[in-house]
């Protein structure tokens, strides 16, 4: 079963690589597409929202947050009702590279997928949410116990 998990981190890493040389020129890389992604179709989202949205811990997103930030990509604003609470949204340039970040994930999806059936790309991407699914269970099930 290991070489499940060597897979899909073995195919991870290429798709960060990929992403990262095709939005280098937007001064982002493959592993902030992701936070341009989801802050642009949720502006506002909470930091513990983010979190859990794309299954990070709580010190990657302020890391990566803060490097969004800087990069004039996103604003932070305490939430107007809870002071303790960091709402993120995404400036004009986000929204500006947004549609690019969509179809760059588009591209690579049907890049890995275009040697596979319709039936084969059905059954495979049904699987991986049924993986997907555990392993987020099972990841809260671990954070409960803490």
């Amino acid at each position: 079963m290991d070489s499940l998990m060597r897979s899909i981190n073995h195919t991870h890493r290429c798709s960060n690589r990929y992403q990262s040389e095709k939005l280098k020129a937007d001064g982002i890389s493959g592993n902030q597409q992701i936070y341009i992604f989801q802050i642009c179709r949720h502006p506002g989202i909470s930091q513990e929202q983010l979190a859990q949205r794309i299954a990070v811990n709580k010190s990657n997103i302020t890391r990566q947050l803060c490097a969004l930030e800087q990069n004039g990509f996103i604003t932070r604003q305490p939430s107007p009702e809870d002071k303790r609470i960091l709402q993120v949204f995404p400036t004009e340039k986000a929204q500006a590279l947004y549609p690019k970040v969509v179809e760059l994930m588009r591209n690579w999806n049907q890049l890995l997928l275009e040697d596979f059936s319709e039936e084969e790309r059905e059954q495979l991407l049904s699987m991986m949410q049924r993986v997907q699914e555990k392993a987020r269970m099972l990841a809260e099930k671990e954070e409960a116990k803490r």
